[in-house]
């Protein structure tokens, strides 16, 4: 049989590949930033918002301010209610008329103290703040008073409201800016989020399953190309036939990438799950009445975002990885058995870069348009592109089982017709030494 032997050349590379430096390093490192990233991803918001995740209309709960002491002065020619803003911003307030504003401006020019003067003016119609702080006071950066100033903000617009009688729940919508949608009559229209998920996540995913499936494929060429040009591969074809030794090191590679795929994915759930207790998903879990409603029209937006994502996504995933992979894999092997010498591999390797390259823009291009074309649907079959852009598609709703389906059986069928190629021509040209063997060559040999 052709292919006896292949479990110990797979044992064999599997071990060789798992113990390298560059697979130890490369996995701790991706693992490292990957559980980084989504820790970060979960708890930079809280670390930005703070308090305003309790309190989303600005009031009733104290931050820490900057300045000891505020000086406000209304001249909107609105009469809003500002008693007990100084609780609110967790500062030391004082009104001011707009003839003292002016004097005290002036005061905090040659002043050293940690105070700070918002001026509240109606301009055309909208309300705009107008602060200064101590010009000599080397406590006080420009930074926190605009920290400062965006609370202020926010409680501005809340009390003038309240002071038509729009308060308490009223105030999230009449705070909130209007979304909009927009879409062809019959179909579901898509909001903000589900946009910005609809560019991010196929670029992401495109990038990644090109990375990992491109970068070990050409693992399989140089490990072929090093044991032919230091002839190691004449001494394992006394007991292993040619075909076995290619198809155990295919898939003994094939196993080494995936299981460092999972490794990367799981730990990015790790530094997920090791956020949780204090990252964005827990503040809203406790968060008030009045901010568990306004987070609410965000998790349902992110709901129908992923509405097709499910278990068959990371199926998809995994299936078209593996038989995206072979088909490169397959394509790198033939590159290194055709090299008698290391320095011909990379003109070897030179077709199979332009392909891989040309499939992964193939996929890439019409998730950047974000439109449905032609275009997409050969991407999708094609393929040397479908592996790039097929999860993603399947994740976001562009296509159902079927359509998938189709797309990776086509791609199955070009897997198995290349491995029968392979098995014409890798035996005739393993033991060929001498000048490189172009694709020309190969296809003679083939028939």
């Amino acid at each position: 049989m052709k292919t006896k032997g292949w479990r110990e050349v797979f044992s064999f590379t599997f071990v060789q590949q798992v113990k390298t430096m560059s697979f130890i390093v490369g996995t701790i490192v991706m693992s490292l930033i990957t559980a980084l990233i989504t820790f970060l991803a979960n708890f930079l918001p809280t670390l930005f918002l703070g308090d305003r995740l309790n309190d989303p209309s600005g009031s009733g709960s104290a931050v820490v301010a900057a300045v000891d002491r505020l000086y406000i002065s209304n001249e909107t020619g609105y009469d809003i209610d500002f008693s007990n803003i100084g609780e609110t911003l967790g500062v030391s307030c004082e009104m001011l008329t707009a003839d003292n504003a002016e004097a005290k401006e002036e005061e905090l020019k040659g002043s050293a103290a940690r105070e700070m003067l918002s001026r509240i003016v109606n301009a055309g119609g909208a309300f705009s703040i107008n602060s200064r702080y101590a010009a000599n006071c080397t406590t006080v950066k420009e930074s926190d008073c605009k920290s400062l100033n965006s609370v202020l903000s926010q409680e501005v617009k809340a009390r003038f409201l309240a002071s038509y009688g729009i308060e308490g729940s009223a105030l999230i919508p009449a705070l909130s800016s209007v979304n909009t949608t927009i879409a062809k009559a019959g179909e579901k229209p898509v909001n903000e989020i589900q946009q910005i998920i609809n560019s991010v996540v196929p670029m992401i995913s495109s990038i990644i399953l090109f990375v990992f499936i491109f970068a070990y494929s050409q693992l399989v060429g140089q490990a072929v190309a090093i044991e032919k040009s230091s002839r190691i591969v004449e001494y394992l074809l006394t007991s292993i036939k040619p075909l076995a030794l290619i198809v155990g090191k295919v898939l003994a590679i094939c196993c080494v990438s995936v299981m460092q795929f999972i490794i990367i994915i799981l730990s990015g759930g790790i530094g997920f799950l090791i956020s949780m207790p204090f990252g964005i998903l827990s503040k809203i879990s406790t968060a008030s009445g009045e901010t568990a409603a306004a987070m609410d029209g965000v998790i349902n937006e992110l709901g129908e975002a992923f509405s097709s994502f499910d278990g068959m996504v990371f199926v998809i995933m995994l299936v078209t990885f593996i038989l995206g992979f072979l088909l490169f894999a397959g394509l790198a092997g033939l590159a290194g058995s055709s090299v008698s010498k290391m320095e011909d591999l990379a003109p070897a390797m030179q077709p199979l870069s332009i392909v891989g390259v040309l499939g992964f823009y193939l996929a890439y291009f019409p998730q950047v348009t974000g439109e449905e074309n032609s275009f997409s649907a050969l991407a999708r079959y094609l393929p040397i592109s479908s592996p790039f852009i097929l999860p993603s598609d399947y994740m976001l709703g562009k296509i159902g089982i079927p359509e998938a389906l189709i797309s990776i059986a086509v791609l199955a069928v070009t897997d198995i017709l290349l491995m029968m190629f392979v098995a014409k021509v890798y035996e005739a040209i393993i033991l060929h030494t001498g000048n490189r063997l172009k694709v020309g060559d190969m296809l003679k040999m083939s028939k």
